[in-house]
């Protein structure tokens, strides 16, 4: 028997297709991203099939971010202080219709006795004037779920008009995508497929 070679193409397609991770299966609750003057608010809560544990992790450990997020270019630890806080260093490239920046952020990184992970802006050192984040990160029917807040001041000029809307739905896409990555991440037979 002769397979054509449309019929190889559709074979090697179909093998490709069952060799593939399946899809994230996040189911996102909340995400709203609103700002006034210069200062952005983000609330973001989604449901990961995922450990807490395996997610706390990820979201702990800052050698592990460059894995979440595709505009990150660098993730580095500057300093640890006495106290347990870290004084990390990242480096972003991004882009959201014409609006394209590098942006630096050093921010010290804690994590709380309850297991929130908080961040605080060093503003002197970061492209923003303010701004702190906080990763609830809590058990739910064999799940995760994921509560993000954040306030934060952008130290560079924000285009009026377009730019809110762009850096907005700049912040959106990379909320869900880091989502998707911590919950294959997460899991790991299939976190060897994604490294």
């Amino acid at each position: 028997m002769r397979i054509s070679a449309r019929g190889l193409l559709l074979l090697a397609f179909t093998i490709a297709l069952s060799w593939m991770a399946p899809a994230a299966a996040i189911s996102i609750s909340d995400l709203e991203i609103t700002h006034s003057k210069r200062t952005y608010f983000v609330t973001f809560d989604v449901l990961i099939d995922a450990e807490p544990a395996d997610i706390r992790e990820l979201l702990s450990d800052y050698r592990q971010w460059r894995r979440l997020s595709d505009t990150l270019s660098e993730s580095q630890l500057l300093r640890t202080f006495p106290d347990g806080r870290q004084r990390i260093r990242l480096r972003f490239h991004s882009c959201a219709l014409f609006f394209c920046k590098g942006i630096q952020q050093i921010k010290d990184v804690v994590t709380r006795p309850n297991g929130d992970i908080v961040t605080t802006m060093v503003p002197e050192h970061s492209d923003f004037a303010s701004g702190w984040e906080r990763w609830q990160i809590r058990a739910e029917h064999n799940k995760t779920r994921v509560i993000y807040h954040a306030v934060l001041v952008p130290g560079f000029r924000v285009p009026p008009l377009i730019g809110p809307w762009a850096l907005k739905n700049r912040l959106r896409d990379t909320l869900i995508g880091t989502a998707k990555k911590l919950e294959v991440l997460a899991k790991p037979v299939m976190a060897k497929s994604v490294q």
